[in-house]
């Protein structure tokens, strides 16, 4: 049986939170409910919580509890992160139904108090239906008021006669906290304040879907339902309990590790040993504890993913650094993986929760592409804020739109800009307007930006006089595979094709390979590999220039074993963006030792130097020129390949890119 003493106790923002579960939480009423009766249970969450800290009568009303239950999702999270890893929330709407299904079994009696005569008429017939065996002692709505003295006692005699085991009060925070605490001893049955669960359960208001209270954010819920009322007192509770949680956590870690100091030098100065000992405990893999990052990547689709450069380099940032022994989550967005449904139901929302050591969460967004990334990335950030990080890593501009809040906070900031995304052809006006705006945040707000050209490093100082750090992508050499399933599916071999890959967005250029292929006279085929894009008009557009020529040949999305077999066997590899950030595909296509032809922007020219040709981007008949030459000339193409997979295998390497990013880290934490 569990006694009060086996409670625990979580103090956030001096209020104590009980640490709990949903079984071990009515396990604990029902075997204790006698000695509970006329005691009180308060449901608590961030708005309670914030305003027991600003106002110590209320707090003194909190703590005067039997129990305070963490109904809210962050202050699970909180007590989690405080080293209470059993902590899980218990919402009054849960926690009610459990007890009365429960209760047909025990013949528990309940009486309900608040909300309105009409919501009670309608929580009776729900209950009833649902509940047949279920015995209500009475149900009694106040007027919206202060009662008399008379109506109060009338009201406490209604109760206690009614023989009621359980009084379910739904009067709204703080008020029915206050009259629980005013009532205790008074009447006779255990009192717990459940708020809205009234409501919830008669079905006279919707709850928050179940993904919105795993991201923290029923209160976006509610602000929907109701903004008026909702909008000020989130704006006023709900960052005023981040900064503070922040700031107290803080205060907790210093004074935390100045008493494990303190205890270490007075056992060591007794023994000489007992640092040492209890130092060798922190190891953790490759790193020590107090070495021991953790990591918030945010701004990318989802991992694992090659639906982009931005996908492939946090893949390979988070799972090396979760193999050195740092925490890293990757907040994954919502959506259609490019690998299909298998991917989706694997990696998808109710697949698995880790990848390689790295936890990766979902973040629901709208499906249009229009809205999708602005919604994830608040949500996102806004999930992450409870995450305890020392690092909040930003990847792309869009994203960046949202640092300011956990700057707000004092977090530390690391922004990759994979490239100047406003510059790309399918964004329209607004699309490119949110990208400039995260471009200026992560200038202003950002502790560490890294770019990874040259190019943009420029950019960056011209444009905001900001200093930033260049660490360019990585590439690790792949063993090449003969021709075999594209030989089965397209009809290919060896060296009988140019290769192309990536998305199908204008920026990429594909529209100029196509009509310089058009004017060649070759036997040799001309592979485009890349997904579906949201500019739909252009992906029509390419399918139109294609049907014109047999030798053209459109693979959609490709990974995997016909990926790798295409770079192996391609007679050269083209490239002709206009805009780029640093093409991994260009990287992936030299390791494999691919002839490259790429265009003249700064961005290509940096990664090949002089290991691969050059044309003037955007002109056609340069890149018409070249791809003859390269035709006609199989001799270059072997001498490009032989010093191609050395030379860019050598120049980027992931090692490097993780532990000088590590150090931007370390840096600034």
């Amino acid at each position: 049986m569990m006694s009060q003493k086996d409670l625990k106790y979580c103090t956030i923002l001096k209020t104590n939170i009980n640490v709990t579960n949903m079984e071990d939480t009515i396990d604990y009423i029902t075997e204790n409910l006698e000695r509970l009766k006329g005691d009180y249970i308060c449901v608590s969450n961030v708005h309670t919580t914030v305003m027991a800290f600003r106002d110590k009568e209320y707090r003194m009303v909190q703590n005067s509890a039997a129990m305070a239950l963490p109904d809210g999702q962050p202050l699970s999270i909180v007590s989690r992160g405080r080293g209470y890893t059993e902590a899980q929330r218990v919402p009054g709407p849960d926690l009610m139904p459990k007890i009365l299904d429960l209760s047909q079994e025990n013949g528990y009696s309940h009486f309900f108090y608040g909300s309105s005569t009409e919501t009670l008429d309608q929580l009776k017939k729900v209950m009833l239906a649902k509940y047949p065996k279920l015995r209500i002692a009475g149900m009694y709505a106040p007027p919206y008021r202060e009662l008399t003295r008379e109506e109060d006692e009338n009201a406490i005699r209604m109760i206690n006669e009614s023989g009621a085991d359980f009084i379910w009060v739904a009067l709204g925070a703080p008020k029915q906290e206050k009259w629980m605490y005013e009532h205790r001893g008074k009447v006779n049955g255990l009192m717990l304040g459940v708020g809205a669960a009234f409501d919830f359960i008669a079905g006279t208001a919707k709850r928050a879907p179940m993904w919105m209270q795993k991201m923290c954010l029923e209160w976006v819920f509610r602000i929907i339902q109701n903004p008026r009322r909702m909008i000020p007192r989130y704006l006023n509770t709900n960052f005023s309990f981040m900064y503070h949680v922040h700031q107290e956590s803080k205060a907790l870690r210093r004074r935390n590790a100045e008493a494990k100091e303190e205890l270490i030098r007075r056992e060591s100065a007794g023994t000489g040993i007992a640092e040492k000992s209890v130092r060798g405990k922190e190891s953790v893999g490759r790193i020590s504890k107090k070495e021991r990052l953790r990591i918030a990547m945010i701004g990318h689709k989802r991992i694992p993913s090659r639906e982009g450069g931005v996908e492939i380099v946090v893949e390979e940032l988070a799972v090396r650094m979760a193999a050195m022994g740092h925490h890293v989550d990757a907040y994954n967005r919502y959506g259609h993986h490019v690998s299909g449904k298998k991917y989706e139901q694997e990696y998808g929302w109710k697949g698995r929760k880790f990848y390689k050591g790295v936890r990766v969460y979902i973040v629901p967004t709208f499906r249009t592409s229009k809205l999708n990334a602005i919604v994830y990335s608040f949500f996102a950030t806004v999930r992450a804020m409870f995450g305890r990080y020392d690092i909040f890593h930003f990847h792309a501009e869009g994203p960046c739109v949202m640092v300011w809040l956990p700057k707000l906070f004092h977090k530390k900031i690391v922004v990759t800009v994979h490239g100047l995304d406003w510059q790309r052809a399918k964004w329209g006006n607004f699309a490119s307007y949110v990208i400039k705006l995260g471009e200026r945040m992560a200038a202003k707000y950002a502790d560490e930006i890294i770019v990874l050209s040259e190019n943009v490093k420029q950019y960056f100082a011209d444009t905001y006089n900001r200093q930033v750090t260049y660490i360019p992508n990585a590439i690790d050499r792949p063993e090449p595979k003969r021709a075999q399933l594209i030989t089965e599916k397209y009809g290919l071999t060896k060296d009988g094709y140019l290769l192309s890959l990536g998305r199908i967005v204008p920026e990429k250029g594909v529209h100029y390979l196509i009509d310089a292929f058009l004017e060649i006279d070759t036997d040799k085929k001309l592979v485009i590999a890349g997904g579906n894009s949201h500019a739909v008009e252009y992906m029509e557009q390419i399918h139109q220039m294609v049907a014109k020529d047999e030798r053209i040949i459109m693979t959609d999305f490709v990974q995997g074993q016909v990926l790798e077999e295409l770079y192996s066997n391609a007679y050269a590899f083209v490239l002709p963006s206009d805009v780029e950030g640093m093409a991994l595909t260009l990287l992936e296509a030299m390791s494999y030792g691919d002839c490259c032809l790429v265009s003249d922007i700064c961005e290509n020219t940096e990664v090949v130097e002089d290991k691969a040709l050059i044309f003037r981007h955007g002109d056609v008949k340069d890149l018409r020129r070249q791809l003859a030459y390269l035709l006609t000339h199989p001799e270059v193409v072997e001498e490009y390949r032989k010093q191609s997979a050395d030379y860019i295998c050598g120049k980027y390497n992931w090692d490097d890119v993780v532990e000088e990013t590590l150090k931007l880290y370390r840096r600034k934490t």
